[in-house]
């Protein structure tokens, strides 16, 4: 059975995050597997007497878990514990390996955005370095059961099979289909041979192409998620550009404050 990677620090957000990855897991017949990091240097000072006593304090913080998780138990989904010591973002790719992972979902406050709430480096590491999907859910979004996402993409590069099956799956997006956004500069035109290509690879998934125009392209996405029915924003990794423009230091002041729907990035 496939299972989703809840990275977990017992804060609100996570809390959400752990409630979209079991939604997703009950619809799409998976588990989940929550995980807690604990620094190298975590719950010890610097005398290296007390370094023995790491192992009690990652006890401690299973033990945790084991009363954080009872809060789930309504989603009837099987549900692992895990406690790792490490770095965030290797430990949190390493098990998403070692777990079989489908996906990794992660937190974010909402209040402050994309660019602070991806936990600055350790979401934005993640999302670099993991080998599958990753999902960043805002404080305050829900799992919606056939969302509509937005696709921002500049269609040079059509979804491979493999995030196309993923797409089709997990988010069970040929029931609402899915919005193309491809996000032009003022004065450029779009290329009817590039929508034809693309639409062709997309094969049974139902969609339709929106071409904006704007210097943001990550403004422009979000303006059209808050003006449409969208529930969520699909990414994807090899569009180097744009992913430095939802996650990067470069993200609009606007988007920062405003972002409020999960961001679906795969590594194509």
């Amino acid at each position: 059975m496939k299972n989703i990677l809840v990275p977990t620090d017992f804060s609100p957000c996570s809390d959400n995050a752990m409630r979209y990855a079991l939604a997703v897991a009950a619809h799409s017949q998976q588990s989940v597997t929550a995980l807690y990091v604990v620094y190298p240097n975590d719950g010890v000072n610097n005398s290296m007497y007390d370094a023995f006593f790491i192992d009690n304090y990652v006890q401690e913080r299973l033990e945790g878990m084991k009363t954080w998780v009872k809060k789930f138990e309504d989603y009837k989904v099987p549900i692992r514990l895990t406690c790792e010591i490490g770095m965030p973002i290797s430990t949190i790719c390493q098990k998403a390996d070692e777990t079989d992972a489908s996906m990794i979902v992660m937190g974010t406050t909402g209040s402050t955005g994309l660019s602070v709430a991806l936990l600055g480096s350790v979401s934005r590491g993640v999302i670099s370095n993991s080998k599958v999907p990753v999902m960043v859910v805002p404080e305050q979004s829900a799992y919606r059961e056939n969302a509509l996402f937005a696709l921002a993409s500049d269609l040079k590069r059509p979804l491979s099979k493999t995030a196309i099956h993923f797409l089709q799956n997990v988010l069970h997006i040929q029931e609402n289909g899915i919005a193309v956004v491809h996000v032009l500069p003022e004065q450029e035109t779009h290329d009817p041979h590039l929508a034809q290509v693309f639409s062709a690879q997309m094969g049974a998934i139902p969609h339709d192409i929106h071409y904006l125009h704007n210097s943001d392209i990550a403004a422009a996405v979000q303006v059209f998620v808050e003006s449409t029915e969208c529930q969520g924003i699909v990414a994807v990794a090899h569009e180097h550009t744009l992913i430095r423009q939802l996650f990067g230091s470069s993200v609009s002041r606007s988007l920062a404050k405003h972002a409020s729907v999960p961001t679906l990035v795969l590594h194509d």
